[in-house]
């Protein structure tokens, strides 16, 4: 066992308590157990099938998920998949989303007894793990069972890059114990690399995300009965920020509403507080919008993409604050004006992409950001074309699903049986 490894286990031990009262919290207020004893490797389903397992974090990377699920149950229809998610949320959008044969469970906690029980009970032919996803002794538990294992749209935080040094020497030997990183993006390649991956394992195949998780003619636009701008996966501050700065612009726009889509749902309460004195409907107490109402909040899941689709044009969120911005394709890919703040670190590729072929536009405040989608409802052939130029730049990124299809089959090895 490396110093790393060891220390990586001692620290878990040390904060062991004070983990399992966060899950137990967590739990509790999503009202779901399954996740206190799936994150413990209890109470999971034993399978004997051999199913492909994929693990998407949260919501983000369980939707950039959804066509490579789609692809890869079309491709083999005989081999189960099983789709794990560390947050409620993400479980929620699971269960909502995916086909009722795609079993969801709970990802264990990177301790080893929990993923040795976790392993031996699911026992899937592959692990494909979406985007920035590093576990320690998950990936040993992994790689002593000779089972494929590989990074898909593979990216590296900030966090991951700029850890502490013992931490970054125990993520180059946990890159080891992979088969394949698909790196969506030559930033990503070069930091795997630079953080310890093997060269030959790292492989450049582009942003899944280009894919989309369903066609347009699949979703439904959300009528509120009042035009609206749409601000999307925002986070705490921003909704506050773009309230007031809205105030000003609706005036000149013919009273559009602001609709606030948030990344969390679940912060409901403490949104509804720093929108005090405003006039807000929210959407998960069906009310209903009249011409008074100033902002309508959106905190359903499920149903971002309805919003985005009849949206006059869309703000994405994360980025007025140092959350380093949200998945700017999704709007693009509807044709869709799109502005962002200055914190884009997790989407720079994209974000210059679109910015250099003029499919959205960049801003530094909140103040800025209404500014240019006032000037956008108040000139609605400029903000066409913006939607349209987004549009076309992931016409020309439409075979990167096959790509990835592709190297999972050859890396896995994966047939009909």
């Amino acid at each position: 066992m490396s110093k790393g490894l060891f220390r990586y286990r001692l620290l878990l031990r040390l904060l062991a308590p004070f983990i399992l009262i966060f899950n137990a919290w967590q739990a509790t207020r999503a009202g779901d157990w399954r996740l206190f004893r799936q994150r413990l490797g209890t109470c999971l389903p034993r399978r004997t099938d051999g199913p492909l397992w994929l693990h998407a974090a949260s919501v983000g990377e369980l939707i950039a998920a959804q066509p490579l699920i789609a692809a890869l149950r079309a491709r083999f229809p005989l081999i189960p998949i099983v789709v794990t998610t560390i947050t409620p949320t993400g479980a929620a959008l699971a269960q909502q989303r995916l086909p009722a044969d795609v079993q969801h469970v709970y990802l264990p906690m990177d301790w080893p007894g929990a993923t040795q029980r976790f392993l031996g009970a699911v026992k899937p032919r592959a692990a494909l793990i979406m985007e920035t996803e590093l576990w320690p002794n998950l990936f040993e538990n992994i790689a002593q069972q000779n089972i494929p294992l590989i990074i898909v749209n593979g990216r590296l935080s900030l966090r991951s890059y700029n850890a502490a040094n013992w931490i970054k020497r125990l993520y180059a030997i946990t890159l080891k114990k992979v088969d394949a990183i698909l790196a969506r993006s030559t930033n990503d390649m070069e930091a795997y690399i630079q953080l310890g991956a093997p060269v030959e394992k790292v492989h450049l195949l582009g942003n899944i995300k280009w894919a989309g998780s369903a066609s347009v003619a699949e979703i439904k636009a959300v009528d509120l009965g009042r035009p609206y701008v749409l601000a999307a996966s925002t986070h705490d501050d921003e909704e506050w920020q773009l309230a007031r700065a809205w105030e000003k612009t609706a005036q000149q726009t013919q009273d559009r509403l602001l609709v606030i889509a948030p990344r969390h749902p679940q912060r409901r309460d403490d949104i509804l507080k720093q929108l005090a004195g405003k006039t807000v409907a929210v959407r998960s107490r069906a009310d209903v919008v009249t011409a008074d109402t100033q902002v309508y909040l959106a905190d359903t899941l499920g149903e971002l993409e309805s919003f985005m689709l009849g949206a006059d044009c869309i703000f994405m969120g994360g980025s007025l604050v140092p959350r380093g911005g949200h998945n700017i394709l999704e709007p693009a890919r509807l044709g869709k004006p799109i502005i962002f703040g200055p914190h884009m670190t997790n989407f720079v590729e994209e974000a210059q992409l679109l910015l250099q072929a003029g499919g959205a536009k960049q801003a530094m405040d909140a103040q800025a950001v209404c500014e240019v989608l006032g000037s956008w409802l108040m000139h609605p052939q400029t903000a066409s074309v913006f939607g349209e130029k987004a549009k076309q730049i992931l016409v020309k990124q439409n075979s990167v699903l096959e790509d990835y299809l592709q190297a999972i089959v050859e890396i896995c090895g994966l047939n009909q049986s």
